[in-house]
């Protein structure tokens, strides 16, 4: 059985496969494997990805490190005409580009939106683009690439416990945090008939719930500035979505 977790990330056996080895895209990494060129192209982000196995408190843990690659364009804003280019399989801009005056430089319409040649732009929250003279306004994998939440590199520990990942408004795009069920309680606002629910159930840590259910769960549910709303829609886990008042 394969379930959905949001952001395009399949759920499928993780929490019966072996945990003292790694795993992404379909492939298996025993401890201190490095990650092979085909998924470290994959994740241009992140750098010297490893699989990380580690004991603390007679407890051993086995998930990828790496180092987040920070591009240059996150410190330095370029004063106009200049701006960053990029490539579309790249973390980080490729180069500066000042265009000389009166030049004629290529540009993309997209969306009701002009962008110049090599400027990113992103289609939703999944695809992330680049015009180029390949871009004829349609979205194709010659100018944009699918960019995920990398699950299984950031939240797998999350994921095995069961935690509740947060988005921001909506559901569509990543997690913005995880509730933890080691330091969050979590109760049924409800409950529900069984004969009207479902066999399939969202967990909490050890708790379940059935599909439909909304939960409450500890003081992160409410604050002066947002609301936490969580239920159990996409088992096998808790969603939970944070708004402003």
């Amino acid at each position: 059985m394969i379930v959905v977790l949001k952001s395009n990330f399949y759920v499928e056996n993780v929490f019966t496969r072996p945990s003292n080895k790694c795993y992404l895209n379909g492939n298996v990494y025993e401890p201190v494997d490095s990650l092979s060129k085909t998924d470290s192209a994959l994740n241009p982000c992140f750098a010297a990805c490893f699989c990380d196995q580690r004991t603390y408190d007679n407890k051993t843990t086995t998930k990828f490190t790496c180092a987040k690659v920070e591009c240059p364009s996150y410190f330095t804003r370029l004063r106009e005409p200049c701006y960053y280019q990029y490539d579309k399989d790249s973390c980080c801009e490729v180069k500066k580009y000042c265009p000389e005056e009166k030049a004629i430089d290529h540009e993309c319409m997209y969306d009701n939106q002009v962008y110049k040649n090599g400027q990113r732009f992103y289609v939703g929250d999944y695809l992330q683009c680049v015009c180029s003279p390949e871009f004829n306004g349609t979205i194709s994998d010659k100018s944009c690439r699918e960019v995920g939440c990398s699950y299984e590199i950031l939240y797998m520990e999350n994921i095995l416990k069961r935690s509740a990942p947060v988005y921001f408004e909506k559901v569509d795009g990543c997690p913005i945090e995880w509730l933890n069920p080691e330091y969050n309680a979590a109760t049924a606002d409800e409950t529900i008939s069984t004969s009207n629910s479902n066999s399939y159930k969202c967990k909490y840590g050890d708790l379940s719930f059935s599909v439909g259910q909304n939960i409450t769960i500890g003081p992160q549910s409410d604050s002066s500035t947002y609301t936490t709303t969580c239920s159990c829609n996409t088992p096998p886990l808790v969603t939970c979505i944070k708004t402003r008042k």
